[in-house]
């Protein structure tokens, strides 16, 4: 399986429709037409009845990567016209690329439709945890009504930006009936509870989209695109905030 770079984030101000119509339109485009992107999908969050979720994030944008240092590379062109980052971006964020150890899933059906459920699992794990992930809760999670894919992961050696220390192992799951999901997921086998881990779900807003989707776009996504750019305008930052630590 594919590396992958996820990011977690939010708008600045509650500048939702602003955010969302660069990040769709511009953003994700900009990041696909770089070597080493393979695919891209972004989502909501949403709640579900009865299950505590992490608020923290409103948005998830999961790319799918061949090479993440040729990705790297590519982003060097970052705050230029190759790639201009939209001003109601909040850097507040979660973003790291994480390298599988384990990926599943359920043969025979569209593993890239349906929403996701991503567990956050904090730097306080060992690496005995990605063992008993493996043996214990995963195949539980697997088994709950919806489920089609899982993926475990840790933070990859090569970053473009140093990863937080509340993000360090992700579980990623692809389910076609959310709610059943997590009316079971309380089942599986639970973390120990010296470690912080963080629970949400997600809801797509764009397709997964490939490279070949976005070099080669259809006659709308080029005007949305367009259309887009032009309502960007010169809204764009400068460069990244002081506090950011580049790995």
């Amino acid at each position: 399986m594919d590396d992958l770079l996820i990011v977690l984030s939010n708008p600045r101000d509650g500048r939702h429709a602003e955010f969302n119509d660069w990040y769709s339109h511009i953003h994700v485009r900009d990041v696909m037409r770089l070597p080493g992107s393979s695919a891209v999908q972004r989502l909501r969050r949403v709640e579900v009845a009865g299950v505590e979720t992490d608020p923290s994030f409103d948005y998830l944008a999961v790319y799918e990567c061949q090479d993440i240092e040729r990705l790297s590379a590519g982003h060097g062109a970052v705050f230029t016209p190759m790639m201009l980052i939209s001003d109601s971006f909040d850097f507040a964020m979660r973003e790291a690329y994480y390298r599988p150890h384990v990926h599943r899933q359920v043969a025979g059906v569209a593993i890239h439709e349906g929403d996701y459920v991503i567990e956050r699992i904090g730097a306080d794990a060992g690496p005995e945890l990605v063992a008993w992930y493996d043996a214990m809760r995963m195949p539980a999670l697997m088994a709950l009504p919806g489920v089609v894919s899982g993926t475990f992961a840790s933070v990859a050696p090569h970053q473009m930006l140093a990863p937080h220390a509340d993000s360090h192992h992700v579980g990623l799951y692809r389910t076609q009936d959310l709610a059943a999901t997590m009316a079971g997921w309380s089942k599986a086998p639970a973390l120990p509870a010296e470690i912080s881990a963080r629970l949400a779900c997600y809801t797509p807003l764009i397709p997964r989209w490939t490279a070949t989707d976005v070099v080669h776009p259809s006659a709308e996504g080029r005007l949305a695109e367009a259309r887009a750019r032009v309502a960007l305008g010169d809204r764009v930052h400068a460069g990244f905030p002081p506090e950011l630590r580049l790995s």
